[in-house]
């Protein structure tokens, strides 16, 4: 039986991978590529830990799911600790890239950026998205005095734009 401090280490172990891939990629990562170059990451049978984000008015979506405790923890480590920047994007793109399709209506699929090509950063998590929402989300923020948004100058990010979704 593994120990919470052999999950918490095998966890770091995948988060650090994952900023590694992402960082020499340099654009673009989608996590069904994490799934496959990762060792750790994918379950490869149950239990399974999905990832989500809960939006202001309760509702959930799904980010991704099948991965291993330490999978999600990992995850979890590289966006909330704004190790990398997640950026929303069209299902198309994890069709056309890898073949791949979520069959689960509340998923919005991410892919993950190196923290440098963020635009905004939220309470939550380092986001690279387009001028619109930026504005929504600084308006919103100023609005109703929420702390944690603010702008970012963004670096380079490959063609990360190309499939944005916001």
């Amino acid at each position: 039986m593994r120990t919470d401090k052999q999950m918490e280490k095998q966890a770091s172990h995948i988060a650090d991978a994952i900023v590694d891939l992402v960082e020499r990629a340099n654009g673009p990562v989608t996590l069904s590529e994490i799934n496959r170059k990762i060792p750790g990451f994918a379950a490869k049978e149950p239990p399974a830990w999905e990832y989500f984000y809960e939006h202001d008015d309760g509702t959930e979506v799904v980010i991704w799911d099948g991965m291993t405790e330490a999978g999600f923890e990992a995850l979890r480590k590289v966006i909330r600790g704004r190790r990398v920047a997640i950026q929303f994007v069209k299902p198309v793109l994890y069709f056309l890239m890898e073949n791949c399709l979520f069959h689960n209506d509340q998923w919005w699929p991410i892919v993950l950026l190196p923290a440098r090509a963020a635009n905004v950063e939220t309470p939550a998590y380092l986001e690279r998205t387009s001028q619109k929402q930026q504005d929504y989300f600084i308006k919103r923020a100023t609005a109703e005095g929420l702390a944690g948004y603010r702008r970012l100058t963004p670096g380079s990010a490959g063609n990360a734009d190309c499939f944005s979704l916001l």
